[in-house]
């Protein structure tokens, strides 16, 4: 069994590499520009935030749940936090101060509505789909609510988010941070306690229940988890348009599920490694970007990631007879 799952680890690892690959000689071919330094800055760039919430989101799928809300979320945590600093912008406090504020503020609100997420989920028994459908309605009117229209951040202030811009050779600061957050997931998952629970429950919750595990709290905690991703996601989002949109989350939820199902985790939960998600974000990165610069028609790009997301479950799925459980 354990040889088995090795090697659909590394079919997964291998395949992601190889669409990654053909992705790139064909985008270059359609348009020769795709390759060029300029392109190749932005689509590192872009990477960052979709990258930190498919890190949060690999967890919640891998105990086979699912949170439809992380756009949702984006979006609210987005004008959230350019609220916060238009509320606090003339006060006396020092602009880096008024910056962390907000910064750490909308984190905890967003880790508060992953834990109510959470509850709702294993307390009151809801599926996990249709705990996070209903999130992601109260999320996204929520933002709308704050703002209904985009909000530019002062020029004063632009100099608290010139950190976005800093580049660690050629990768950006934000990518670094992005790169040490998987790590960081990785380490976790693989080395602790709270790491092969989460595991456990996804092969199997009914066994895992009768291991011991604290199931329970591990789920709320993956949620929790999801929704401090989601948020830093849009702090990130926020720092480098310098400004806010109550929309701005809306195309990530899509973009989050392809990536880490593209990476080789399981929808059903209990298998997957962290790390491939990296290879998942790429993908659906380069997807992206190479539809934008062949000047593929928006419409049709949301066709492209709902038959690639299809194509990665069925590639995915572990269709052997098992027991499931609603999760």
């Amino acid at each position: 069994m354990n040889k088995l799952k090795t090697n659909k680890a590394y079919f997964a690892t291998y395949f992601s590499m190889a669409v990654i690959i053909c992705l790139v000689l064909i985008f270059t071919i359609m348009e020769k520009s795709f390759i060029n330094s300029s392109n190749i800055n932005n689509l590192l760039s872009d990477t960052a935030p979709l990258m930190i919430m498919a890190a949060g989101m690999t967890p919640v799928i891998l105990i086979g749940s699912i949170d439809l809300s992380v756009g949702a979320m984006c979006s609210v945590s987005n004008v959230l936090v350019v609220s916060f600093i238009m509320k606090f912008k003339d006060t006396i406090y020092a602009d880096w101060f008024i910056m962390l504020v907000t910064f750490v503020t909308t984190l905890v609100f967003a880790v508060i509505a992953g834990i109510i997420l959470g509850l709702i989920h294993v307390k009151l028994k809801v599926p996990s789909f249709i705990a996070s459908l209903a999130f992601m309605s109260i999320w996204n009117s929520a933002a709308l609510l704050i703002s209904n229209s985009p909000i530019s951040i002062p020029k004063k202030l632009w100099g608290t988010i010139d950190w976005y811009k800093i580049s660690i050779g050629p990768l950006g600061y934000p990518l670094v941070i992005a790169f040490l957050i998987i790590i960081g997931y990785y380490v976790i998952l693989t080395r602790t306690s709270l790491g092969r629970g989460i595991y456990a429950i996804g092969a199997n919750e009914r066994a895992a229940r009768m291991s011991g595990i604290a199931v329970d709290r591990i789920k709320i905690t993956a949620f929790a988890v999801n929704g401090f991703c989601a948020a830093l996601g849009a702090i990130f989002l926020m720092a480098k348009a310098k400004s806010c949109a109550p929309t701005v989350g809306d195309s990530f939820t899509l973009m989050v599920i392809s990536a880490v199902v593209l990476g080789g985790t399981a929808l059903i939960g209990g298998s997957g490694n962290i790390l491939n998600t990296i290879l998942g974000v790429f993908i659906v990165s380069i997807i992206k970007n190479g539809m934008n610069i062949v000047s593929i028609n928006v419409y049709w790009q949301k066709v492209v990631f709902g038959v690639v997301v299809l194509i990665a479950i069925a590639i995915n799925t572990d269709r052997s007879s098992r027991s499931f459980i609603v999760k």
